[in-house]
């Protein structure tokens, strides 16, 4: 180690001393440079660059590579002086076979690829559609799910309090399936009636049947309602329809019905006046209606000053003449007019009602707003305003009193004429005039105020929302769908009440069902499905409502065998519910189906197989029993649940049962299936004798299905038979071949352990591993060739498997 103050000198010095102690005699070319030699060829390069620092470092170091770094600028410069150089002319690929092979798979894997971006683009689409679809459904079954709503009692009509929310029906919630006797009355109908349509093909009077069953409930305004039912039924159904009672010879019979119906109310109403008024209204025992008109004007009229001073037996003629009108005797209007030579015009008009029945056909009959309102008679005024429908806006309260009053009012003063009074414009007055004064505290008279006009559907609707007078709806709206007097929907899952492009109101009945039908469908099926059955006609995406009805009723349920019934293992049918309630064996292998269908995309094989059997439909049987066996022959490649030794068992004893039915029956399935079922059935018989190490027995039954070769002058063969074979089969073959390398491997151990052992004969055990050999070899050969993609793992095992065995 030097000094810190040595000098250069000194370095120079002591290095020139080491050069001539050095040993040169190493087979090496000696040094031609001494230190000073060297030192004046660096003094001289640092001159050439002129310039310190980075740059003359980099100068050295580029010229210890052969870069002469100064004259790198003008060698650019020559460079970029040089004019562009000329395009080279494109040279053809002449191996021919390399670009068609080349141009050929880009040509597939650009189709794969857009076929895949297509079917990508599809599914999320579809997927998208779903989920839309799946979450409306579930908004609508949610607000349908509340039955309505209790007023708030405390708040006034004109009150801006909101009316309290009812207490939810929990029956909609599976909560509380106990049926008042009212409603199993109803039900009780209903089975009777579903019976004699089916087996019998008749339909009796169901409407007769249900106004019988409310009679339980012991409530007036209920039998009311099926009073009105029945009158406002009675009209002629236009099958095929959707618009049945727009037409007009309809809509006069349903307004005469409803005036008719009003009539008879109020005779109703005037006897029970004048039997609590018997004293004063001197009745007498004359039988009729005018007898009890005067009696009931007499008692009935206080603070009328009969302007005109007109009498007629004793009564003013006004109000009597009006009371005539009001319960429908025409007959008696017309002789107390002529008797009193009043208004020609007036009797001619009322001569014409009474022969025509009605008072749409009338038209101004020379009438004027003056002819009624010269009067200060309030009766007078009503009578030329029914007669004329001048002035319909006029509510008359002197006279009319009562919503009946007013509903009867409008229609006599309904016309065909544009300019009049129409049906529909009154259908719309009533709506809007009563939803706020009678909807909320007198749901039924709403109700009844609806239905006489004609609107069916709204009035339905109204009480259904109702927890108390659902079960009275669902029953109406049934009576009325099998008279086929109903406007439904085009769209079944729509809300209950919709309008169509017409703005025609549609009654969506079948969710109604479904609503109904969800507090017992779970405890009494014969019952639900009883109630579907109502829903037998109405169609809806390709099949009918009552057939998808009741399949996903079971698929909820997971009632299969006590709806439909099973086969026994000779192959006998147990019947179920289903059986019993239908008759048209179609219609019994349509539910089973669909419901089978439901099943196998809920990938409830096994169930979807049975039903299939049941329909006879072997070919689907086959179909599901061969993807369940391929499941449970390597359950490593599938699902969590297809491990599982229960369903294993299931699934095999499954297939033997089936097996032994499908011996001696005559089915329409291909030998294709009949051979994967057969090969499937054998492969497991290979697994459990290979899981049981049963070595021997497992290699008869390869041997025998003849699946994988066993020897060299069988791959040939065995690849001929590898195009024939279905995919289910080409999915296990990977698992056949690992299986059998592996007892081929633990064969040639067992060999090798027992040579080591005893003394054995040196050629048998050659010839006994060389035969395992040859095994392993054919079986790696036909891997390498099978037109199949096999995982490289089972490939790599199979190759390292057959190495071990030399």
């Amino acid at each position: 180690m030097m000094a810190g103050n040595t000098d250069w000198n000194s370095i120079v010095m002591t290095a020139e001393k080491l050069q001539a102690n050095a040993i040169t005699d190493t087979g090496m070319p000696s040094v031609t440079r001494n230190i000073r030699q060297l030192l004046d060829a660096a003094e001289n390069l640092w001159t050439k660059v002129g310039v310190p620092g980075v740059e003359a470092k980099g100068n050295v170091f580029l010229c210890s590579r052969g870069v002469d770094a100064p004259q790198v600028p003008k060698q650019l410069e020559k460079l970029s002086s040089v004019g562009s150089m000329d395009t080279l002319d494109p040279k053809p690929d002449m191996d021919v076979d390399s670009f068609v092979k080349n141009e050929v798979q880009n040509a597939i894997l650009s189709l794969i690829e857009s076929v895949k971006k297509s079917n990508e683009d599809f599914i999320e689409r579809r997927q998208s559609e779903a989920t839309i679809k799946g979450w409306r459904n579930k908004k609508i079954n949610i607000i349908n799910s509340f039955p309505g709503y209790v007023p708030n009692p405390s708040s006034s009509p004109g009150s801006s309090v909101m009316p309290s929310v009812a207490k939810l029906n929990t029956t909609n919630f599976g909560l509380s399936a106990q049926l008042d006797q009212t409603e199993l009355t109803y039900a009780k109908y209903l089975c009777e009636y579903n019976q004699h349509v089916e087996h019998d093909g008749v339909q009796t009077d169901i409407l007769q049947s249900f106004t019988t069953a409310a009679e339980i409930a012991h409530d007036d305004r209920v039998n009311e309602m099926w009073k009105i039912v029945k009158c406002m039924s009675q009209i002629v159904p236009e099958y095929g329809s959707k618009y049945a009672r727009s037409s007009s010879v309809n809509q006069n019979t349903m307004i005469a019905n409803a005036r008719t119906y009003l009539e008879q109310r109020y005779i109703v109403f005037m006897k029970g006046y004048v039997k609590s008024h018997m004293s004063k209204a001197k009745l007498g025992g004359i039988p009729g209606t005018y007898p009890l008109v005067r009696s009931f004007v007499s008692v009935y009229i206080n603070q009328y000053n009969n302007p005109d001073k007109l009498f007629h037996d004793g009564v003013p003629f006004w109000p009597l003449a009006y009371y005539l009108i009001r319960c429908g005797d025409l007959e008696s209007v017309v002789r107390i007019l002529e008797k009193n030579n009043q208004d020609p015009l007036l009797l001619n008009a009322f001569t014409n009602i009474r022969n025509n029945h009605n008072y749409i056909s009338l038209n101004d009959q020379g009438f004027t707003t003056s002819m009624a309102w010269d009067s200060n008679d309030p009766f007078k005024k009503v009578i030329y305003s029914l007669v004329s429908a001048i002035d319909v806006s006029s509510k008359h309260s002197d006279v009319i009193k009562t919503a009946d009053d007013y509903l009867w009012l409008k229609l006599c003063q309904v016309r065909n004429d544009r300019d009049k009074l129409t049906y529909p414009v009154l259908q719309s007055m009533i709506y809007n005039e009563y939803k706020d004064q009678f909807s909320d505290v007198q749901p039924m008279s709403y109700f009844q105020l609806l239905f006489l006009t004609g609107q069916f559907e709204m009035a339905i609707q109204f009480i259904f929302r109702h927890p108390k007078l659902c079960c009275h709806a669902i029953h109406v709206s049934i009576v009325l769908n099998e008279m086929g007097l109903l406007y439904l929907p085009s769209d079944f899952n729509q809300p209950i009440l919709s309008k169509d492009n017409n703005q025609i109101d549609r009654l969506n009945i079948a969710r109604m069902m479904k609503m109904y039908c969800a507090k017992f469908e779970n405890q009494d099926l014969k019952m639900a499905i009883n109630y579907y059955y109502c829903l037998r006609s109405i169609e809806f995406e390709g099949t009918t409502l009552f057939v998808s009805y009741v399949a996903d009723l079971v698929i909820e349920t997971d009632e299969y065998d006590k709806v439909f019934g099973y086969l026994k293992p000779e192959g006998k049918k147990q019947n179920g519910i289903l059986d019993s309630l239908i008759v048209s064996e179609t219609l019994k292998m349509d539910i089973i189906r669909t419901t089978a269908t439901l099943a196998e995309q809920k990938c409830d094989l096994e169930v979807s197989a049975k039903l299939y059997e049941l329909v006879g439909q072997y070919d689907k049987v086959l179909q599901l029993a061969n993807v369940m066996l391929s499941r449970v022959i390597q359950p490593d490649i599938f699902s969590s649940l297809d491990k599982t030794p229960n369903m294993k068992n299931k699934v095999i004893d499954y297939a033997q049962v089936l097996s032994q039915r499908l011996t001696g029956v005559e089915a329409n399935v291909s030998e294709e299936a009949i051979f994967t079922f057969n090969m499937l059935k054998s492969v497991i018989v290979f697994f459990e004798q290979y899981n049981n190490h049963k070595y021997t027995l497992a290699f008869d039954v390869i041997q025998t299905i003849g699946l994988i070769p066993l020897s060299i002058n069988e791959v040939e063969e065995r690849l001929s038979s590898f195009k024939k074979y279905n995919e289910l089969i080409l999915r296990i073959i990977p698992g056949v071949m690992t299986a059998t390398m592996n007892m081929l491997y633990s064969q040639y151990s067992d060999i090798k352990k027992e040579s080591n052992k005893s003394a054995r004969d040196p050629e048998q055990m050659h010839a006994q591993l060389e035969y395992i050999r040859e095994k392993a070899k054919a079986i790696t050969s036909f891997t390498g060739r099978v037109p199949f993609q096999i995982n490289s793992e089972v490939i790599n095992h199979l190759v390292q498997t057959e190495i071990l065995l030399y």
